[in-house]
């Protein structure tokens, strides 16, 4: 399984975040969740990405997702962020 291999506690280097957004073409809700991942000295910072469908709210719910992972620096983790949350309203 990847992500047990993924997530392994010396790979983890804090608490993930978690967003919650709707799906760019389908419209139904959609889960990642961000995790920093170790690294080591003098190279970029790593977060460990995981998708899935639905609005995951429990780590069991996590363990029983079918999810995709991906291995993402901080520039992609911003433009991630950046979509799910869509466009900011006008002041």
């Amino acid at each position: 399984m990847r992500t047990a291999t993924m997530r392994a506690p010396e790979r983890v280097a804090g608490s993930s975040a978690v967003l919650h957004g709707s799906h760019p073409l389908r419209g139904y809700p959609v889960t990642w969740r961000i995790t920093p991942l170790r690294r080591e000295a003098g190279a970029a910072a790593t977060y460990l990405v995981e998708h899935a469908d639905g609005d995951l709210q429990t780590d069991e719910a996590w363990q029983d997702a079918e999810r995709d992972e991906s291995v993402m620096n901080a520039y992609q983790v911003r433009e991630l962020i950046a979509r799910v949350r869509g466009p900011l309203p006008a002041r």
